[in-house]
């Protein structure tokens, strides 16, 4: 059994070719694959996999809905405690945007024995359990083999009163649209595998990516008509899909989209992954732009991990969510509008 050598410390972004959720398979290869499968839905399924939501949701007949999510990736950080935190909190995302609360949590780990120490398991899963504990769930179990690469993450069960439930469609005219937390995980972590940016930067997206999305608790005052979490296929992609399933257009303004320090710098400096150019055929011939190819262009292709949430609130409440929001949100920015439905879903000015 390898063991960890405190003088020459692994860096884990090393050891993949992709992290985070630029891992993900690019969305139009998935619509390709799925499409044509025929899946069961009984009544109690309220939410599935033909709906693009950020995870499933049961109805339990009691009032209450159960949130089933699992999201999981390769190594983002060099950190094994802050992979672990970064993974939790991207997994436990999925439930927060669904305005739920977590309850229990499943690891599921996939770990090349034979090229990395077993000993980085523990804090992985130190640094997990942190982020899990923080959220008020528990860890329960797990399951684990034999992997090329290190894949970690979750499969975690929520809870959310069946009035109460969020989803990405609803969105409605007039609504404004606020985002929780900065944008640019994808490239400053791109920027970190290679040695491009400096740790400062590194360890804002660290907090960014580590910080809870518990909006809901936040917001008990204001009504919510559509939410999603901003993870792998950008702000742009997964704006896209909360405008088709409301059936309205997203008109957003670039300026004022939120940034992690150092964020703009990098892009600027034109450090991209794959993610950045999939996400950009993804939305190609829907989401349209006053300019391209600019800085703030790249940031709403960037590849988010444990990204904020897009929140649809109405546009009288907006300034009061937004002061409920920044004390613990401190990026936290109305970005846009929704509109009637248009010849485009989204709109960048």
């Amino acid at each position: 059994m390898q063991t960890m050598d405190p003088e020459k410390p692994v860096r884990l972004t090393q050891t993949v070719s992709k992290g985070g959720c630029a891992a993900k398979l690019p969305a139009t290869d998935l619509r390709t694959v799925l499409a044509g499968i025929h899946l069961e839905s009984p009544k109690e399924l309220l939410i599935g996999m033909g709906d693009m939501d950020d995870a499933a949701l049961w109805d339990q007949g009691d009032g209450s809905c159960l949130i089933h999510t699992t999201d999981f990736f390769t190594p983002i950080v060099d950190d094994p405690f802050d992979f672990g935190a970064v993974a939790a909190a991207n997994a436990l995302s999925d439930v927060y945007a669904m305005g739920g609360v977590p309850q229990t949590a499943l690891c599921i780990l996939g770990f090349p024995a034979s090229d990395l120490p077993l000993d980085l398991i523990k804090p992985l899963l130190l640094g997990a359990q942190r982020v899990i504990s923080k959220s008020g769930a528990c860890l329960a179990g797990g399951h684990t083999i034999e992997n090329p690469a290190l894949v970690f993450g979750l499969a975690v069960t929520g809870k959310v009163r069946k009035d109460h439930y969020w989803s990405n469609k609803g969105a409605q005219a007039g609504d404004a649209l606020i985002l929780t937390k900065g944008l640019g995980t994808g490239t400053l972590t791109s920027g970190l595998k290679n040695g491009e940016v400096p740790l400062e930067w590194v360890d804002a997206a660290v907090e960014s990516m580590t910080k809870l999305n518990d909006a809901a608790p936040l917001l008990k005052e204001h009504t919510v008509h559509a939410a999603t979490d901003v993870t792998g296929f950008s702000l742009a992609g997964h704006a896209m899909q909360m405008a088709l399933a409301s059936e309205k257009s997203f008109e957003m303004e670039t300026e004022k989209l939120p940034s992690i320090t150092g964020a703009l710098q990098a892009l600027e400096k034109g450090i991209l992954n794959k993610a950045h150019r999939t996400n950009q055929k993804y939305v190609a011939g829907k989401v349209i732009y006053k300019k391209e190819g600019d800085a703030r262009y790249w940031l709403t292709l960037d590849p988010q991990t444990s990204g904020g949430l897009l929140l649809c609130i109405p546009q009288e409440e907006a300034n009061h969510a937004l002061s409920c929001l920044k004390p613990r949100f401190p990026l936290a920015e109305q970005i846009g509008r929704v509109k009637e439905q248009g010849t485009h879903p989204v709109v960048f000015k």
